[in-house]
């Protein structure tokens, strides 16, 4: 998906999240170890999220995009910073008519938050990436793995309840499998739902 859609797309999930401006999502909770001043809500640092979305890679003679999904969790070092780790299934490609190309992402991140309202931030998260790819054909399952790499993403982020953040984000990993071969990417966007503890 190109840059500006991608944009595009952000800026329309924080105008309709815009309702929830009122809601105090940055407030001292981090400060406290606490997501919210309610008692029955979150009471630490740590959430977990399950995500799906597009995956889009420019490795040759792949003919479609997959679906890709993924389950990260994190903690909250203060309010403008988080570490997270995440595995990412990167779905099935049609490579030829009889040969599909299958992919999984582990990786590391620092993610930087900044807050656009009270209810909305924007992130950027920088990491570490292994990035696992294979063919499947006739039963017969051909591994890739490729060295790490690093990785990018960046997205919103909106409190949608008391203890449940909604996030759209754009990641890209790289694929490279030795110093001399060619340097691929796969472009994942994605919606991911957010249950903090």
């Amino acid at each position: 998906m190109k840059l500006g859609k991608i944009i595009v797309m952000l800026l329309l999930v924080m105008v309709s999240a815009s309702s929830y401006a009122a809601r105090d999502y940055y407030d001292d909770r981090y400060d406290r170890g606490s997501y919210s001043n309610s008692s029955s809500a979150a009471t630490s640092r740590f959430y977990l999220a399950f995500g799906a979305g597009s995956m889009k890679t420019d490795i040759p003679g792949l003919s479609a995009n997959a679906i890709s999904w993924s389950l990260f969790a994190g903690t909250a070092i203060n309010r403008n910073l988080a570490v997270e780790v995440a595995y990412t299934n990167l779905g099935s490609t049609d490579v030829g008519a009889t040969t599909n190309l299958k992919g999984t992402v582990y990786s590391l991140n620092l993610v930087g938050n900044i807050p656009v309202t009270k209810s909305i931030s924007m992130f950027a998260k920088f990491g570490f990436a292994n990035t696992g790819m294979y063919t499947e054909s006739g039963g017969t399952v051909n591994p890739t793995y490729s060295l790490g790499a690093p990785t990018i993403g960046l997205g919103v982020q909106a409190n949608v309840g008391r203890q449940t953040d909604v996030r759209v984000a754009y990641d890209n990993y790289k694929f490279i499998t030795s110093s001399t071969s060619p340097t691929y990417n796969a472009d994942i966007t994605s919606v991911s739902l957010i249950y903090k503890f």
